[in-house]
């Protein structure tokens, strides 16, 4: 009888962060579920060059997918991170009649081709989905027809022993905005914003380029730009000597941008964030700023009324790290899934 539950993901970990007690890294997720669940951890092997780069791709995705179909027969249970491996797995467990349960997270439900599959795969192998934006959940409960019980919101998650502001030599007098991370981010109107100002601006994005946006744009001299990668000790100094963090985003309806957001506010620093469709869920709390999409002016206001008021960085941040050990800790994230795969 089959009796394992395997818990699969796309890209390869790094190997620090499978240790229980990781060092100088903050705690990984997905083995904390997988340690949970007693299970065991599948992911894609690195892609070779030339051509199985081009019909397999790089993200590891379809290698993850057909581990995990060659441990069908060992499996009662599968969790996947995403519905790139869980929409492709699916099929192949049903032509096989395995009898399993399949969770997932779903992050972009709305994609047309997401839905299309949702709606084609039914219910029959789902034991849950899990997603971190509400707006993601009603999306797969009203386009595909699965019960409610079968989709379930949760609030992301930041390892909140690892950013803990506790952990940084305190700054005298934190002298810059931060932003950080790529996806869906909006820095043209960040770089826009700050060219108002004389606020020093850092932006820690490896995939931005100015002439993305604009082929003429030049940046204001108080913003700079570094696309290099971070280690996790050193983000984690950013985000300690900001005077506060700015997550500009474009307005998407699934959560870019919260990894970011949870990662300052578990930092103790104040948050200035692009009020998006996908962020509704964490964008109302009062210890935030909200701004709406592609307004620099509104930004720049924002920008300024903190710099000129640390009492109010002091303040907001705190909220914003008790609001996150409250809601958002790993730990929490870990133990909603979990629960679910273990009492299905």
């Amino acid at each position: 009888m089959p009796h394992r539950n395997f818990v699969v993901m796309g890209k390869t970990p790094s190997p620090g962060r499978l240790l229980e007690h990781p060092v100088d890294e903050p705690r990984f997720d997905v083995d904390l579920i997988r340690r949970r669940v007693s299970g065991e951890l599948l992911y894609g092997a690195d892609i070779p060059s030339g051509l199985a780069k081009r019909f397999v791709g790089t993200d590891g995705v379809i290698p993850a997918v057909f581990a995990a179909f060659n441990r069908r027969r060992e499996a009662s249970n599968f969790f996947t991170t995403g519905e790139d491996i869980a929409f492709r797995l699916m099929p192949l467990l049903m032509l096989t009649g395995w009898k399993g349960r399949v969770f997932s997270m779903v992050h972009a439900s709305q994609d047309g081709n997401s839905l299309k599959m949702a709606k084609l795969l039914g219910r029959r192998l789902v034991g849950g989905y899990f997603t971190v934006s509400t707006m993601q959940r009603d999306i797969l409960l009203r386009e595909t027809g699965l019960d409610a019980d079968q989709v379930e919101f949760l609030y992301s998650n930041v390892d909140t022993a690892f950013y803990d502001p506790a952990l940084v030599p305190p700054s005298d007098a934190p002298d810059y905005v931060f932003a950080c991370g790529q996806e869906n981010r909006d820095y043209a109107t960040l770089a826009q914003a700050a060219g108002g100002g004389s606020w020093p601006v850092r932006i820690q994005a490896s995939g931005f380029f100015v002439a993305e946006d604009d082929p003429n744009a030049v940046l204001p001299e108080n913003v700079e730009i570094s696309r290099t990668r971070l280690s996790f000790p050193d983000l984690r100094a950013r985000y300690a000597g900001a005077r506060f963090v700015v997550v500009p985003l474009r307005d998407v309806p699934y959560a870019a941008g919260v990894t970011g957001m949870l990662e300052a506010m578990a930092m103790g620093k104040a948050v200035i964030v692009t009020d998006t469709a996908g962020m509704k869920d964490y964008t109302g709390l009062d210890s935030l700023i909200r701004v709406p999409p592609g307004d620099a002016q509104a930004l720049a206001a924002a920008i300024r009324r903190l710099w000129d008021d640390p009492e109010a960085c002091r303040r907001m941040g705190a909220a914003n790290r008790d609001w996150v050990v409250a809601n958002a800790r790993v730990e929490l994230y870990a133990d909603r899934i979990a629960s679910r795969i273990l009492n299905q």
